[in-house]
């Protein structure tokens, strides 16, 4: 991460639904991202060889320390207009929660159209966009119930029972090639992608990073732990569907070379885990522990689908984004100008405004996916960064660039 970017975040505004996809948003959910994954392991494939110093690093006691000390004003900055924004009020009981968790289930399963699946597939690259759509679901495939896992702990009855029978299926009962993230390494594979986590880090979007930190956030504040059940448990209730219509278009985009047996798990698993997850986790919970506990379950069933339409909307504008090379505009404004070379740190960023990118001398790469090209700009062309767009750029030589916002 960019210390001078991170440095230069206004705390006193937090993130608002407006900002939930801007660069602020991102630098703060990348930063908690870092707090919460230095409680789960992480080991390189090929051996700790050559990464001892950055192991110990990331672990030791002093960065874990600094990360108890900013998460919770992070948490705050970043995820306190939810309970401005999501409000759960009234009467209710076990009959009206399992209604309204019911209703809300059958109209996730059944949308007229998923726009994101629509778009990969109308794509001029239908192969790029499937494998920006790869990359958001990354964050959690490669570390698959990972927060899940922090949850078990504890003494809360046959609840807890209940949400290990669902763990264990997503470890493959102990069998690493059956163990989910082990089926979506082999997705990644069977497309040319990469398996390694966090591989593509610059092109997971702000509202995927939220999505993943909500499930850490509502179990790490363990108040939240109702919460983080509704949340979980409305997933798991539309996970079926939903992995069902991704099947079909990975299929439509790579043909019978995608390995799209992670999908197919999940199509078929979850329908189980879905009912497991309501009848014998989350209405129980309700029961037994009364108001609290409802509202929190519903609380964290109306976040997640309030949060998932965002991010829905974050991607499908990535996607549908096909930068293209124009002249600079007589008009444009000088900008901030900067040079880059070979040896200059990568990033992206999230443009604020619409932002034209101009390239003074040498020659710019522009990169807006993961799994795509980046676009070369030629000295004396520009590109138009739409608001609300990732975008990172990096140079081959040396290479003077202006950037700032469109007249």
């Amino acid at each position: 991460m960019d210390p001078e970017r991170v440095a230069a975040l206004d705390w006193s505004r937090p993130i608002t639904e407006e900002t939930f996809t801007s660069d602020r948003s991102l630098l703060a959910n990348r930063l908690l991202m870092n707090v919460y994954e230095s409680d789960a392991l992480f080991l390189p494939a090929a051996g700790l060889r050559k990464f001892e110093a950055d192991f110990h690093a990331f672990y030791h006691s002093d960065s874990r320390r600094a990360g108890d000390l900013i998460r919770p004003e992070t948490e705050r900055f970043a995820f306190g207009f939810l309970d401005d924004t999501v409000s759960v009020s009234g009467q209710w009981d076990e009959e009206t929660l399992r209604a309204h968790l019911r209703h809300a289930v059958d109209r996730a399963n059944s949308p007229a159209v998923r726009p994101a699946f629509e778009a990969i597939r109308a794509a001029k690259n239908p192969k790029v966009a499937a494998g920006s759509q790869i990359v958001q679901m990354a964050l959690d495939g490669l570390t698959e119930a990972t927060a899940m896992s922090q949850n078990l702990g504890g003494a809360f009855g046959p609840e807890q029972s209940e949400l290990f029978k669902i763990f264990v299926d997503e470890f493959g009962y102990g069998v690493f090639p059956a163990k989910h993230s082990t089926l979506f390494m082999d997705l990644c594979s069977s497309v040319g992608m990469a398996t390694t986590s966090h591989h593509y880090w610059f092109f997971y979007l702000p509202s995927s990073i939220a999505i993943n930190n909500y499930f850490y956030w509502a179990t790490r504040n363990r108040t939240g732990f109702f919460r983080y059940i509704g949340a979980m448990a409305f997933l798991e209730a539309t996970f079926a569907a939903w992995f069902g219509d991704l099947t079909k278009v990975f299929r439509d985009v790579y043909g019978d070379t995608v390995d799209t047996r992670y999908c197919d798990e999940h199509a078929h698993i979850d329908q189980h885990h879905g009912r497991m997850a309501i009848d014998d986790l989350l209405i129980p919970l309700a029961r037994k522990h009364g108001p609290v506990a409802v509202k929190g379950l519903l609380q964290g069933v109306e976040e997640i689908q309030y949060l998932d339409r965002l991010a829905g909307a974050d991607l499908l504008r990535q996607i549908t984004w096909d930068p293209a090379l124009s002249g600079t505009p007589e008009d444009a404004p000088a900008g901030a100008v900067g040079e880059l070379d070979a040896n200059s740190a990568f990033d992206t960023q999230v443009a604020a405004v619409d932002t034209r990118l101009r390239v003074l001398s040498g020659e710019a790469l522009l990169y807006h996916s993961a799994t795509d090209d980046p676009l070369r700009v030629p000295q004396g062309s520009s590109v138009l960064v739409p608001a609300g767009r990732l975008y990172g750029v990096r140079a081959e030589s040396r290479a003077e660039i202006a950037t700032g916002p469109e007249a």
